[in-house]
């Protein structure tokens, strides 16, 4: 019984989804310059599913906190570069809530007081991976490509940390897939064959390659 039962409602669900796609068809054959109309009188409902883009969301961004405050008075030249700007930089990095919208407008307009407080970050802890990922996405607005090779290739010399050795040159690598450049196989050359470091490469390098051909089959 309960067979039967299946098979009608599964039957019923084709019938009318098959008078459903009758109607649209013939709502929107009929109604070429207003199908929209068209097939609301048969009972369509539409939705706004529209998001604000982040150009928008930036644009509506306002500091919540005295940090966000202190960073913005920098970054509009109010405020002169100093260690307080710079740890006030990477205490937003480490905050539970998170500004994105406010402090990715400067990164998208290039702002030069943002590139400065980054490099200056970098001198002074130049394997810090918040400011190399900021490095890697100021680059997606103002390129400069051989400034960004410079401090990811210091720092994957310096990084003793094998962890975090492996996350640095994974930056490394997708940060500058989109200049053409080979991080890996320019890495490659710097390190001994034996060490653990270039170890860590080779693995990189053939997960990368094995990623491609999963790409490639797909």
């Amino acid at each position: 019984m309960t067979g039967k039962k299946d098979t009608f409602n599964e039957e019923f669900a084709n019938l009318r989804n098959e008078m459903i796609r009758d109607k649209v068809s013939e709502a929107v054959r009929d109604n070429p310059g207003n199908y929209r109309e068209a097939l609301e009188d048969i009972g369509f409902t539409w939705f706004d599913d529209e998001y604000p883009s982040e150009e928008e969301e930036e644009n509506a961004a306002v500091p919540v906190n005295d940090r966000q405050r202190f960073l913005v008075s920098y970054f509009e030249e109010q405020v002169l570069l100093s260690e307080a700007v710079i740890n006030a930089l990477l205490s937003e990095h480490k905050a539970e809530k998170l500004n994105d919208p406010l402090i990715r407008r400067y990164f998208r307009t290039a702002n030069k007081p943002l590139k400065k407080l980054i490099l200056a970050g970098l001198e002074n802890d130049p394997t810090n991976l918040d400011l190399l990922t900021d490095l890697i996405f100021f680059h997606e607005f103002e390129r400069n490509l051989p400034q960004l090779i410079t401090h990811l290739t210091r720092a994957c010399r310096l990084e003793n940390d094998l962890q975090r050795f492996s996350e640095i040159t994974r930056e490394f690598y997708y940060g500058t897939l989109a200049d053409s450049y080979h991080a890996l196989a320019a890495l490659q050359e710097i390190f001994d064959k034996d060490s653990d470091k270039r170890k860590i490469i080779d693995y990189l390098i053939s997960e990368a390659a094995s990623n491609d051909q999963e790409e490639i089959e797909f």
